[in-house]
């Protein structure tokens, strides 16, 4: 994923959390608030009862690539702070896409 659709901040992310509009299910919580760029920003966290470093790292590394193959299907003047939760522990690539997708598509109505 690009740098310029990362958010890194820690000021960002809390100011997302706690002032965007929330959507989850029971393998994701997404945040999203809206702003003036011509680009989705995201970003990517796990909680630490996910596993090791090492093992979260793999998840966001796939949660990336997710968010990378289907840029288009979120909206342009957005901030996202996707929460993989521990649920998706052990669940294979298409099964984690197909249910980011459905929640994403809920997130729009």
């Amino acid at each position: 994923m690009n740098e310029k659709l990362r958010i890194k901040s820690k000021i960002e992310f809390e100011n997302i959390i706690t002032t965007g509009k929330k959507k989850s299910n029971q393998f994701f919580t997404i945040y999203n608030k809206e702003r003036k760029l011509e680009f989705p920003r995201f970003g990517v966290t796990l909680g630490k009862k996910f596993g090791n470093a090492v093992h979260r790292n793999k998840y966001k590394r796939i949660l990336r690539e997710i968010i990378r193959n289907n840029q288009k299907k979120f909206e342009n003047s957005f901030d996202y702070i996707i929460i993989m939760k521990k649920t998706c522990e052990g669940l294979n690539y298409k099964v984690i896409e197909n249910n980011l997708l459905t929640l994403i598509n809920q997130e729009e109505k």
